[in-house]
Formats: C-alpha cells, structure tokens, sequence
C-alpha cells in the first residue's frame, strides 16, 4: 500500500484540482481519495501537484540515432521515406548503435515524467524487434506501430498488403503510415480494415504542410484529411494545415488528432490550430516527433504549443487543455483511462507546485528537476 500525501491532486477526466490523499494498492489500483485518509507507504506532496503521468502520442525513436544532423534542409530531404536523410543514417547504423540510441532516448522520456509513448517504427519486424530490446531493461510503455518497406513498392498488390500487415499486427500494436500520397490507395484501405477489425491501431501522417493538402487536392479533389478519413483512419498525426471542409469533417468523425508543434516550428512548416480542435471539443494529444531533431520531453513540447499556438491564432488555448493533451488524451488513443480517481490504475507523477495555477505551474514553468516523485501503476 501506498498514500500520496496533502498533495493538490488533478483528479478525473477534467484534472480537476482537489486537495486530497491518494491511496494506492500493491497492485497499483487507486483505492480512496481522501483528505483524512492514509495507509502503507508515505509519499510527502506538500507544496507539489499530482498528475496522471504523460504520454508521447507520437514519435520516431529510430532517429536518435541520428541527433541534428541536416538542418536547414526541407521537410523531404530529411524524413520522405525511403531515401530521405533519416533514412539513409538509419540504414548506415549497425542493429546495435540503433538499440543503444533508442534506449537513450527512452530513458530520457522516463527521466521526463513519460510512462508510456507511441512509436512509428520503421524496418518491418526487424524495426519492431530492435524497439523491443532496447527498452526490455525500462519500466516504459511502448505502442509499437510498424511499417512494412514492401508498401511503398508499386509491385506491391492490396492482398499482399493485407497480408503484410497481418503478420506485422502479429508483433506489434498497429501500423503507422507515413503519408496519404506515399502509397497506393487501396493498399493504404487495406491496411486501415485489417487493423480495425483486430482491434489494431491505424495512424497516418497527414496534411503536415500546405503543399501536401495542395497536390492532394489538384490529383484527387479531396483533401489529405479527407483521404484518411474514408479510408477508415481515425488516428491523424499533425494536421498542421486543415483547408475547406476539413474542420467540419474533423468536428463529425471526431478522429483523435495527434499534433507535434515543435517539429512543424523546427521544420518550418507553421504552428498547427489546435485551439480550434480544442474549440470543436475534437481530441488532441501531444507528441515530440523525430529525436532527430526533438528533445522527447513533453515539458518542452506543452510550454512550446502553448506559446505558439497563443502567438499564432491570437486566442486563449489554456495551461488546463494543453496538460489534457499530454496526459488523458493521448492515453485515450490506447483505449486507456488513467484518470486518478478511485478504482483505476494510473501512472501518476508528484511534480513541485511553482505558482498558484496548478495547469500554467507544470506548463509554464515546470521542468524534469521538478519531479519528485513517479508511480508507475499501469503496465501495457
């Protein structure tokens, strides 16, 4: 048994903020919250905010192997598969440079306060495998979601495809596309109702710059979001730039949108509008993107998208949805409810209380320093 102690607590689906114990069992479970309340082990969060720990919705952990090399080049010289300039380290890297880098940056995020982050895994089975062993030593959680090279081959067919992506799902947790224009059109279909119908998650990149939403328009009449959508993906990766009907398709299919402000602001690609997701009350979550050219530090990414999106759109995204999207959002990709309230199991950091708004002291202020303390309860 364990009991966090005179904390002020972000409890529920809102983060509300409550002042009270929280009593954990020795599986993890949150049993009570109350004030007046404690048993077991004592953990003093005076002074501090207890929080469901973070999620990074969406990374490539692979290119750590490959830290700020290429800037200044475009979006495609560095990451258009297959031979953009990730692409080419990654292929010069030995298995085991790959595997100590990915652990590097997986301790990294742990040292951040992440329990738990969804990968675009490159490299087929062998790409899921190398994952794998870099972090079996780490208490991390890994959504692993694989790509197959044999999709972006034209010779490829859409039973081929259907079968690729079977024995891919076989070893891991979903599969991550690269683009909607990067391959055929019904082999992207396929790809999208073999995850659905088990229970696999399908994610796509789209509509990460203007040009894409252009060609996309000019060879198909529909938009990369639109795309996505009727081909049965309701998890999107950036959506920096929505352009004619797309809120309104996004507001009815209320997909989960996956938004990764630091790497458009680093890419010079814009500042995605996730206030007026926030406003159409669609799901965002939070992701770090490339280690290639990102620190995977979620403080980082929401002080960054707060500002940004702030000082883009002139509007009041708040401290309060930019903590939702790094926390309970992004957990929702994953069918998961780690809200701390009584009768879940959630992963829960103690960070230093730094200013009177619990939400702007952990996004406007707070750092990795400021932990003091990570349960981590829920195990995938």
């Amino acid at each position: 048994m364990m009991t966090i102690k005179n904390g002020l607590v972000l409890t529920g689906f809102n983060l509300d903020p409550v002042h009270t114990n929280v009593v954990i069992n020795d599986e993890g479970r949150i049993i009570k919250l109350s004030r007046y309340y404690e048993e077991g082990e004592i953990i003093d969060a005076t002074g501090c905010i207890v929080t469901p720990a973070f999620i990074n919705a969406h990374t490539h952990i692979g290119d750590s192997i490959a830290k700020d090399v290429g800037d200044g080049l475009s979006i495609k010289e560095l990451v258009e598969p297959p031979n953009g300039l990730k692409h080419q380290k990654l292929n010069q890297a030995s298995d085991q440079e790959i595997i100590e880098s990915m652990h590097e940056a997986a301790k990294e995020m742990l040292y951040s306060g992440t329990s738990t982050f969804i990968d675009f895994r490159e490299g087929g089975l062998k790409g899921i495998e190398l994952l794998k062993k870099a972090i079996y030593d780490l208490p991390i959680n890994a959504c692993i979601l694989g790509r197959s090279d044999k999709y972006y081959d034209p010779n490829t067919t859409p039973e081929e495809a259907r079968l690729i992506t079977r024995e891919l799902i076989q070893h891991c947790d979903g599969i991550g596309l690269s683009g909607v224009q990067d391959v055929d059109p019904e082999i992207m279909l396929q790809i999208a109702e073999v995850c659905n119908a088990e229970d696999k998650i399908a994610m796509v990149h789209v509509a990460e710059y203007y040009e894409l939403q252009e060609q996309s328009v000019q060879l198909t009449n529909q938009t990369e979001v639109e795309r996505a959508l009727r081909a049965g993906y309701t998890n999107l990766v950036h959506v920096t730039y929505p352009i004619m009907q797309d809120l309104d398709l996004l507001s009815s299919s209320s997909p989960f949108i996956i938004s990764c402000p630091r790497s458009n602001g680093m890419l010079s690609v814009g500042v995605p509008p996730v206030s007026a997701y926030a406003e159409q009350q669609i799901d965002v979550a939070l992701g770090t993107d490339n280690v290639m050219f990102n620190k995977p530090d979620m403080f980082r990414e929401m002080e960054y998208t707060l500002k940004a999106v702030r000082g883009s759109y002139k509007n009041k995204i708040t401290a309060h949805d930019i903590l939702k999207m790094a926390t309970i959002n992004g957990f929702k990709i994953l069918g998961k409810d780690i809200s701390i309230q009584e009768g879940n199991i959630s992963d829960i950091l103690v960070i230093k209380q730094k200013s009177e708004d619990p939400y702007l002291s952990i996004v406007n202020r707070s750092s990795p320093d400021d932990i003091i303390s990570f349960i981590m309860g829920n195990q995938m």
